[in-house]
């Protein structure tokens, strides 16, 4: 049913990318409290000891730590995208824009799928494959996932209301 939409241009992907960058800005402030509170809990429970480290800040993004702290930090940012692209085919950037993601023979996403095209597109930057393969709409993650980023007309969109589904 939707294969045969418009694939979404660079311009529109990348609109959408900025609308989620928003929203993952917010999920990683929201994720570093957590890791504090884990950390000042740990501190007021005398697990932890903060001393020769100037704050809590310092203490977490020393070390090993701070690898431990860009891993959690990477972690949320798959759950982001995995559970919009699983969950209704679009983060919340992509319903902005009326885009949905299908895999290639028009159904839903796999976990595999989404995880594949997560790692390709390499935090955004294989959209620009769209350039080299002009007239395609593929980007890179696209092309090595097996999906397609469809553009949806109003009516599509409303009668899709996948907002409603993903409560």
């Amino acid at each position: 049913m939707y294969t045969e939409a418009p694939r979404a241009s660079l311009w529109r992907r990348l609109t959408a990318i900025t609308y989620d960058a928003l929203v993952l800005c917010a999920l990683w402030m929201f994720a570093g409290l957590i890791a504090a509170l884990f950390v000042q809990a740990l501190v007021s429970l005398n697990v932890v000891s903060l001393q020769g480290y100037v704050d809590l800040a310092d203490y977490m993004n020393s070390g090993w730590r701070n690898w431990l702290y860009l891993a959690y930090f990477a972690l949320v940012t798959l759950w982001f995208y995995m559970y919009f692209w699983l969950k209704a085919g679009q983060t919340l950037g992509m319903r902005a824009w009326r885009m949905l993601l299908i895999s290639a023979d028009g159904k839903p996403l796999t976990k595999r799928q989404a995880f594949i095209r997560l790692l390709a597109s390499l935090g955004g930057i294989g959209n620009f494959w769209l350039w080299i393969r002009w007239g395609k709409g593929l980007a890179l993650q696209d092309q090595v996932a097996g999906t397609i980023v469809v553009v949806l007309s109003k009516e599509q969109s409303n009668a899709l209301n996948l907002h409603r589904d993903a409560r």
